[in-house]
């Protein structure tokens, strides 16, 4: 078994992985860390290298690597002190809810940690929620890091 904390990137430091790292710790099991890139994102983003280097596509481990170099950063920023090399990361391509409910049937993960921000029943009704729909779609205990000063 392990942790799987999923990571957006958007913060430096990142209280999920934190969250994450503590509770793999406590329970004496590996961290995986999750960062997952939507196809649209992936999109824009393969255009610009496209356009910068001149290379044409990008096989489908290629786009996982990607993702999961993302995931790393948020890692090494986050736990400076930490022993690095026991914390494995992982890239996808798609759609987050799919993805983080995969990754952790693959991996076995006792826990899945998500980041979430406090919103409104509307706003929440209206826009949707990828840590609401991790929550009521897993089949396993979900753990919620809300967002500081919000």
């Amino acid at each position: 078994m392990s942790i799987l904390a999923a990571v957006d990137a958007t913060e430096k430091r990142d209280a999920v992985v934190e969250t994450g790292h503590d509770l793999a710790s406590a329970y004496g099991t590996e961290l995986s860390v999750l960062h997952v890139v939507s196809q649209d994102d992936f999109e824009s983003r393969k255009e610009t290298v496209e356009r910068v280097s001149d290379v044409q596509g990008y096989s489908k481990s290629q786009r996982a690597d990607a993702a999961a170099n993302v995931a790393n950063e948020v890692v090494v920023e986050t736990l400076e002190d930490a022993n690095i090399e026991a914390i494995s990361t992982v890239g996808r391509i798609g759609e987050p809810v799919p993805s983080i409910l995969d990754v952790a049937g693959d991996i076995d993960a006792q826990y899945i940690v998500i980041g979430g921000r406090k919103r409104s029943p509307t706003g929440k009704a209206l826009f949707g929620s990828t840590t609401q729909s991790v929550l009521l779609e897993a089949d396993r205990p979900v753990v919620t890091v809300l967002s500081d000063g919000e």
